[in-house]
C-alpha cells in the first residue's frame, strides 16, 4: 500500500505494516502527539487498530477513511496532549482503552482537573479554558487496563510498560512481535536529531525523578534486549542499537539540576536566609511565565513549580 499524503500529516513507516503518525502544525501546544497506526495482516489482525495517535479530528476522519475502519484505539496516559481529540475515535466506531486511574480523564475536564491537582491551585474554569482551547471533548465510554497488563486485539499483541515517573498511569508498549517499543512521553522529545525539546517531563506532584530515571533505564534495557525500533510521542524513529534517546533524557535531568542548583547558590550569596520554590519560580528557570497572559502564567507556573520542587529535594546546597 502507497501512502496518502494528507495535508498537515507526516505519515513514515516504522515497519511495512505499522505507521507513526505525527501531526504538522498542531493547533495549540498541548493538543497533540504522535501515534502508531497498525495496519491490517492476515493471521494477525483484519481491523486497523490507532495506537496513542491524538490529532484533530478532521485529521482522524481522513485517516479512518484511508487505512480504517478503526476498531480499537489505546490511549498511553490522560495528559491533555493524549486525550484531547480521542473523542473523534470513538464517534467513528472505535473501542477506547486506556489506563486506570487515568482512563477517567477521558469521561470528564472534572476528572482531569482534580486528579493531576489543579483543584489544589486554580479554580476549574482555567482548567475549562484549557481543555476548549486544545479541542478537548470527553468520550462517552473507555475500556480500562492496568499498567503493565497485556492487551490482545485479534491476534496481535501490545505488552504496555509502566513509566510511572511522568504520571500514574503512563505507559509505553512493547509490539513484542515487531520488535517495537514506543515509550510514549518518557522524554525523548527531539522531531530531528539536531532540534533539541524540553526533555522528560515531572511538573505533577505524583512525578519521581528518581522514578523517571529508573524509567529510563528500563526502556533501555527493553530496547537493546528485545526491540529494533524506538518510537515517541514526540520524536523521530530510532534504531537498535543507537541508545541517544536514554543519553538525552538523562542530560536533560541532570541539566535542570544543575539550572536550580546555580540559582539557590546565586540566591543564597544575596545572603537569604531561605529559599522556598516560590524564590526560584519567581525566576522563570524553565518557562518565560513574565511573558505570559495570566491564564498560561497559572498552569505553567503550576508546572515549573512541581518541576523546581523535586529538584530542591535533591539539591546538595539546601
Amino acid at each position: 500500500m502507497s501512502l496518502p499524503k494528507l495535508n498537515n500529516l507526516e505519515i513514515k513507516r516504522i515497519t511495512s505494516d505499522i505507521l507513526l503518525v505525527h501531526q504538522v502544525n498542531p493547533p495549540f501546544y498541548f493538543s497533540c502527539c504522535d501515534g502508531m497506526i497498525i495496519l491490517p495482516k492476515e493471521g494477525r489482525n483484519l481491523n486497523t487498530i490507532a495506537l496513542d495517535l491524538n490529532i484533530e479530528p478532521n485529521l482522524i476522519k481522513q485517516v479512518n477513511k484511508f487505512f480504517g475502519p478503526i476498531k480499537n484505539y489505546v490511549c498511553t496516559h490522560g495528559h491533555m496532549d493524549h486525550i484531547a481529540h480521542v473523542h473523534q475515535w470513538e464517534a467513528l466506531g472505535a473501542k477506547i482503552f486506556a489506563p486506570i486511574p487515568e482512563h477517567r480523564y477521558l469521561l470528564s475536564i472534572k476528572n482531569f482537573y482534580k486528579g493531576f491537582g489543579f483543584n489544589e491551585a486554580m479554580g476549574l474554569s482555567v482548567i475549562e479554558k484549557f481543555g476548549e482551547l486544545n479541542g478537548y471533548k470527553r468520550c462517552k465510554s473507555v475500556k480500562s487496563f492496568k499498567p503493565g497488563d497485556t492487551l490482545k486485539f485479534e491476534e496481535f499483541t501490545i505488552k504496555t510498560i509502566p513509566f510511572l515517573g511522568h504520571s500514574k498511569s503512563h505507559i509505553g508498549f512493547l509490539l513484542p512481535e515487531e520488535k517495537i517499543i514506543h515509550i510514549s512521553c518518557l522524554g525523548f522529545d527531539q522531531p530531528k536529531p539536531e532540534v533539541e525539546g524540553f526533555g522528560p517531563w515531572y511538573g505533577f506532584k505524583e512525578c519521581s525523578i528518581d522514578r523517571y530515571l529508573e524509567d529510563i533505564d528500563l526502556a533501555e534495557e527493553i530496547f537493546l534486549e528485545h526491540a529494533i525500533y524506538l518510537t515517541s510521542s514526540h520524536s523521530y524513529i530510532v534504531k537498535y542499537p543507537d541508545i541517544t534517546p536514554f543519553n538525552y533524557m538523562r542530560e536533560k535531568i541532570r541539566q535542570n539540576q544543575i539550572i536550580v542548583d546555580q540559582a539557590i547558590v546565586s540566591l543564597k550569596s544575596r545572603t537569604k536566609l531561605s529559599i522556598s520554590t516560590k524564590d526560584l519560580l519567581d525566576l522563570d528557570l524553565f518557562f518565560p511565565k513574565k511573558k505570559m497572559d495570566e491564564f498560561r502564567k497559572e498552569i505553567w507556573g503550576y508546572w515549573e513549580s512541581g518541576i523546581i520542587s523535586k529538584h530542591i529535594e535533591r539539591s546538595k546546597y539546601l
